[in-house]
């Protein structure tokens, strides 16, 4: 039996991340805040023109603008969890003529030559690939940050708009199940390079001694 996708809630999860994407810093001024002279700009009758008053008003060119975007717009809107999961779920049955899982990118030295060569052998003319790593390996990510058609992104991470817009995804098997176990309903942590904890556990030291 097919499989129903729910093209209306995948269109719907897609709309919501590039909306949340958005800054809402646009801006133009009002008429209060337009730098012009407030004095009348000619008398009132007898000039056979139509009566006007200051030329900061939004009719005039370099006028304030009326109802114009104020740069506080928020666009942030959000789904269920529930439906996320949904919409992820229907969003990869739709693309499954595209993925692949690729289990060396497992074994990644940090070489962009290495990874561009297994990506031509195992995606070849592939415009837009998107990787799905189950861990945020140092080495994969340097390995694949400098390839302009990728976007590496962790399963715990992987939402809607990563998969429509490729048309390649990469998986591992590992990244795959947490995939699948986020669809399920279950906890996903990310995980970070253990250099960069280090790190940051030196820096916390460092300002601690300071």
């Amino acid at each position: 039996m097919k499989k129903i996708i729910n093209t209306r809630l995948v269109s719907q999860a897609v709309n919501i991340l590039r909306s949340n994407q958005r800054q809402g810093t646009s801006k133009v001024k009002t008429r209060a805040e337009v730098s012009l002279t407030k004095k009348k700009m000619y008398r009132q009758k007898g000039t056979g023109n139509a009566r006007h008053g200051a030329k900061s008003v939004n009719i005039f060119v370099g006028g304030g603008v009326a109802h114009g975007p104020t740069g506080k717009a928020n666009w942030d809107r959000s789904l269920s969890q529930t439906m996320k999961r949904q919409a992820l779920k229907h969003a990869l049955a739709m693309q499954v003529a595209v993925i692949v899982v690729v289990p060396e990118l497992n074994t990644l030295t940090g070489k962009t030559k290495i990874a561009a060569e297994l990506l031509k052998k195992t995606a070849p003319g592939a415009q837009h690939m998107c990787i799905v790593l189950e861990r945020a390996d140092e080495k994969s990510l340097r390995s694949l940050r400098n390839i302009a058609s990728v976007t590496p992104v962790l399963a715990a991470q992987l939402n809607v708009l990563h998969v429509v817009q490729a048309d390649k995804i990469l998986f591992t098997a590992q990244s795959l199940a947490l995939v699948e176990a986020r669809i399920a309903g279950e906890t996903v942590l990310v995980s970070t390079p253990a250099s960069t904890q280090s790190g940051a556990k030196k820096s916390v030291t460092k300002t601690k001694t300071k």
